[in-house]
């Protein structure tokens, strides 16, 4: 059933339906007896009986990210700081790290605020960070 009905199966009959799908494989992934995960769903009967048994048998699922954490960086105003933090981050981009733009960005945008830096520099800094 899609949704089960609480008053008509006992606990003799969830633990034999726990048994089943544990030896049929039927709530993992794939069907796969060697998967670690969960075949999921948001549906009625996975949140209030497969994911019970799920849990009793190999431990909680995991949620995932519900919303997207946002990460504050501070940067510090120092000048040379600024100057030393955009070297690094640069030759990290040019070595094949993509997760240094924003940070690079960032400094960036305020070494021009500061006029620490010409726009031909930024928009030349910026090529390099965008590509």
């Amino acid at each position: 059933m899609k949704e089960p009905d609480k008053n008509i199966y006992t606990d003799g009959d969830r633990t034999s339906y726990a048994e089943i799908l544990e030896k049929t494989s039927a709530m993992k992934n794939g069907n796969n007896p060697a998967s670690n995960k969960p075949k999921s769903s948001k549906g009625y009967k996975y949140k209030t009986i497969i994911k019970p048994i799920w849990e009793e048998l190999y431990g909680t699922v995991g949620r995932g990210l519900k919303t997207r954490e946002l990460k504050t960086v501070v940067i510090p105003s120092n000048v040379d700081a600024l100057i030393e933090r955009l070297d690094l981050l640069l030759a990290s981009k040019m070595a094949g790290n993509a997760g240094v733009r924003n940070e690079a960005i960032t400094i960036c945008d305020e070494l021009l605020r500061q006029k620490e830096m010409s726009k031909p520099n930024y928009k030349k800094i910026m090529s390099i960070i965008l590509k």
